[in-house]
């Protein structure tokens, strides 16, 4: 268990968190004064953050916040004396996430300006409420700026938390390396090999290649790149949005006209990608 393990009890400090309106749009009770809610609790970097991490917990990825603490990300470095907002998610499921629970004690609806003078940063304004509205209407300032509904401030009573064990942590940056070589691609079927790979199965792309539309994190590395096929499919346009719906095809084919484009989502082999870059 890790050594920065604490359930608070009501004497412990109160801790602010931030909530997007994504969280309870879809899912869930808006936030309320005195209800109970649970999520993961993330800490981010961010310059002007309330928080700031006070120690670090590198074998389970966990920051310690005042007698608190939280999930941090380690590609951001060491995080003590940084400053740092806490988030709190429902729909974060991903494992060495820090488990909360706590009573609400404060909700303050956030506003940002939707039309800052240039080289300004959008201004924030907040709002103290009893209750989130779960789709918060736009509000004009005194000054007549627009601002537009954001998420919501929270503050936690009664906090308990739960830290991931090194086994979790190590699952999940396991999980985002995966996540960091994942590829999808769109391109005709010829450019993913002489037949069509099957999930599962291996396969090389030449990401240089113009005809294909490449998203993901390495998308701009370039280069021939090898990994492991996982969703294949044709990709066929429906209804009159031009939405891309990807359809299974039988692996080890080319589809009927070879023109056809696929759909291949990858995961590029590790260490893959800097040979690429160097190549």
């Amino acid at each position: 268990m890790s050594e920065l393990t604490f359930s608070s009890s009501p004497s412990s400090p109160q801790i602010g968190v931030y909530i997007d309106a994504f969280e309870y749009g879809c899912c869930r009770k808006p936030p309320r004064i005195g209800d109970t809610v649970r999520g993961r609790l993330t800490a981010h970097p961010s310059p002007t953050g309330p928080e700031s991490g006070t120690r670090w917990d590198r074998e389970c990825d966990v920051v310690g916040v005042g007698e608190a603490f939280a999930r941090w990300d380690p590609g951001h470095g060491d995080p003590c004396g940084q400053p740092m907002l806490l988030t709190l998610s429902w729909h974060e499921n991903a494992p060495g996430g820090v488990e909360a629970t706590g009573v609400v004690a404060t909700v303050e609806q956030l506003y940002y300006e939707a039309s800052p003078a240039p080289g300004q940063s959008p201004r924030e304004l907040r709002r103290s409420v009893d209750a989130a509205d779960r789709f918060a209407t736009d509000i004009v300032a005194d000054d007549g700026a627009e601002f537009g509904a954001g998420g919501v401030y929270v503050v936690l009573d009664d906090l308990e938390l739960t830290a991931p064990t090194p086994a979790d942590a190590a699952n999940a940056r396991a999980a985002a390396d995966r996540g960091r070589r994942t590829l999808t691609i769109v391109g005709p079927a010829p450019c993913f090999g002489p037949t069509v790979p099957a999930e599962g199965g291996r396969v090389r792309v030449d990401l240089d290649d113009p005809r294909l539309n490449i998203s993901g994190v390495l998308a701009d590395v370039g280069g021939v790149v090898a990994g492991t096929a996982g969703q294949v499919g044709r990709v066929e346009s429906a209804g009159l949005f031009g939405i891309i719906v990807p359809v299974p095809i039988r692996p080890g084919d080319l589809p009927l006209d070879a023109t056809a484009e696929l759909l291949v989502v990858m995961v590029v082999d590790p260490g893959h990608e800097q040979a690429a870059r160097l190549g």
